[in-house]
């Protein structure tokens, strides 16, 4: 089931219920069929793929290992780098539009998008 957060109420919702949102009254915010040409929230046309994945779990599995490396010479750090690649290989992509930080979860991700790039991302940085 796919899994998208209202930019209005940030309330998470699955798809079919974020066509028409029941907390902010936000009518049709999710018309298309996602094909990412152009953010149904905000109408940027910028997205990358990242991984849906927590990156405190992950730097926690390493930090593990960084503590145990003086009781395991250094096997630690070897076994739980190979915990976290598996993890990393196994959790699927998720979309994120640069502008508005909504976040596409359980969608086909396109093999347009690439990863996160910190030039796009300074396009859409507000000046202090």
């Amino acid at each position: 089931m796919s899994l998208l957060d209202c930019e209005i109420c940030k309330k998470t919702k699955s798809f079919p219920e974020a066509l028409y949102c029941n907390e902010c009254q936000k009518p049709v915010l999710f018309e298309s069929n996602l094909d990412f040409v152009e953010c149904p929230v905000c109408g940027c046309e910028h997205f990358y793929r990242k991984k849906d994945f927590n990156q405190a779990v992950g730097c926690i599995v390493i930090l593990i290992g960084a503590l145990l490396v003086p009781w395991t010479y250094g096997i630690s750090l070897l076994v739980l780098s190979i915990i976290d690649y598996l993890l990393y290989r196994r959790v699927k992509d998720s979309v994120e539009c640069y502008k508005c930080k909504s976040e596409f979860k359980d969608v086909i991700v396109p093999d347009r998008l690439t990863p996160f790039d910190h030039h796009i991302a300074e396009l859409y940085e507000l000046p202090e």
